[in-house]
């Protein structure tokens, strides 16, 4: 029987965006994995080639050791902090049943079992800011190497994309990973420990081909819009057990509901009838006076994360699916808020700007101080996120535009490709026409989404007083996000 296999700060990353995806790789091989996408291995090789780029310019030192013999790099990496190297690269830590590579241990004042220095730790992220995720692998590391060192770094580090270093207090982090690690020891040991659970991340997942159909399969209550994992484990003990029961789920009395709030079980029940009819059940909505989607433009943005960069700026006016298109592909930073500034110019002054989601907002803002912009632009916006959401019950979670087009309109959300996909295009010789392209498929998505979920369910507005519309009432204003 083989040995158990070693629990890795992968393992401790993978846990805290999904426990069943880390059981699934503490059990399975490599192998069983799906073959990464071209935009994903495109990004995972900017962010190794970052950490490469980086570290050439640091003195760095890292211990020498034969292909996966672990044990004999922990004893070369032993050797190197030893010596008192002021910077060990890829080091190798070993403790019971744990092996970790930190991207960097750095030398600092502080006596130990090595002398009168310790070692911190620190990992290089290609991130533009630091996440809990990422705290808690170096948080990992530190603890393996308190058992080389004899001592518990005071702090750990993130080295960020653009040079910055976070620091944080490995103490304050100590518990929370004392308890991913006895997790992964608990689904090492048996993989039916754990369940998948329909979520944001999915989508993205190596694992998908597997847990997805495995979901479907079961019916499993995870696919209904707005469940929970506590919601589903009370459900599932009352007897609630697939997408059919709960929309046929009427319980007498709290016991038999799980002591669940009345509220969310109705809503819980309408989105399993949404997902048993197969189709979005719309829900009636009062629309506000003051709000004319109709006469507003949608704007869409395509984004390099990476390179912090807008790499093309779609406009659709009017909102509808003839509106007229256009675009812009800014060739550089200082080119964006201008080409901005020319789709929105050529637009009516009071034509409220429908966009999805916080992308435009929050790189205009930045922009407008930049620039020292009319703020009056960002008053216009108007988040369809916000409105879809709320405009139907859907038939399975909705989390992003991909899922609102595909069981929302029936349509492939990615015939023109990933918007994920965006910076790797921008280096293609057909870059410019896949950008176009993808732009114009998303705001065509866009528009059909408003006119069947917003246009032809909302309520209209009630009928003005005699009064009001003795006096004449003025123009209203334009309709802006809440």
């Amino acid at each position: 029987m083989s040995e158990p296999r070693r629990i890795t700060a992968t393992h401790v990353y993978s846990y805290v965006k999904c426990p069943h995806l880390a059981a699934l790789d503490l059990h399975l091989p490599r192998a069983a994995r799906r073959a990464p996408h071209p935009w994903e291995e495109f990004a995972a090789q900017r962010g190794r080639d970052h950490e490469t780029n980086l570290v050439a310019t640091m003195a760095v030192q890292a211990p020498a050791y034969p292909d996966r013999d672990f044990a004999a790099g922990a004893a070369a990496t032993l050797a190197l902090l030893r010596g008192g190297a002021p910077l060990v690269h890829q080091a190798v830590l070993l403790a019971d049943d744990r092996l970790g590579l930190p991207d960097l241990l750095r030398r600092v004042p502080g006596g130990s079992d090595l002398g009168d220095f310790h070692y911190e730790v620190l990992d290089v992220k290609s991130s533009g800011r630091m996440r809990g995720d990422q705290i808690l692998q170096v948080v990992f590391y530190a603890q393996l190497l308190a058992a080389v060192q004899g001592r518990l770094p005071e702090h750990g580090g993130i080295l960020l994309k653009d040079g910055r270093e976070e620091r944080f207090r490995i103490a304050d982090y100590g518990a929370a990973c004392d308890e991913v690690v006895a997790a992964l020891r608990r689904l090492r040991g048996d993989l039916t420990a754990s369940r998948p659970m329909l979520q944001a991340g999915c989508g993205h997942c190596y694992h998908d081909q597997r847990c997805l159909p495995e979901l479907a399969a079961r019916r499993d209550l995870s696919l209904v819009a707005g469940m929970t994992p506590g919601a589903r484990a009370i459900l599932e003990g009352v007897g609630c057990r697939t997408v059919e029961d709960l929309a046929a789920f009427h319980p007498d009395g709290p016991r038999a509901r799980g002591h669940l709030d009345t509220a969310l079980v109705r809503r819980l029940r309408r989105a399993a009838e949404a997902a048993c009819a197969g189709a979005p059940l719309p829900e009636a909505r009062p629309r506000s006076p003051s709000e004319r989607l109709d006469q507003g433009a949608l704007v869409h943005l395509l984004t390099d994360p990476y390179a912090d960069r807008v790499l093309a700026i779609g406009v659709l006016h009017p909102a509808t699916a003839d509106g007229r298109f256009a675009c812009e592909l800014p060739a550089s930073r200082d080119e964006e808020w201008p080409a901005f500034e020319r789709l929105v110019g050529d637009l009516p002054a009071r034509a409220p700007l429908l966009h999805f989601g916080p992308a435009l907002p929050h790189w205009c803002e930045e922009r407008t101080y930049a620039h020292e912009a009319d703020p009056a632009v960002e008053a216009r916006f108007v988040d369809l996120h916000k409105r879809l959401r709320g405009a139907a019950t859907y038939p399975r979670p909705v989390f992003d535009l991909a899922d609102l087009v595909r069981v929302g309109l029936g349509r492939d959300p990615l015939r023109a490709g990933h918007a994920g996909a965006a910076g790797m295009w921008a280096s293609e010789p057909d870059g410019a026409a896949r950008l176009a392209a993808k732009l114009r498929a998303d705001l065509d998505d866009l528009a059909e989404l408003k006119a069947r979920l917003l246009d032809t369910h909302a309520a209209p507005p009630p009928p003005p007083t005699a009064a009001a519309a003795a006096a004449g009432a003025p123009e209203p204003p334009v309709a802006a996000d809440e």
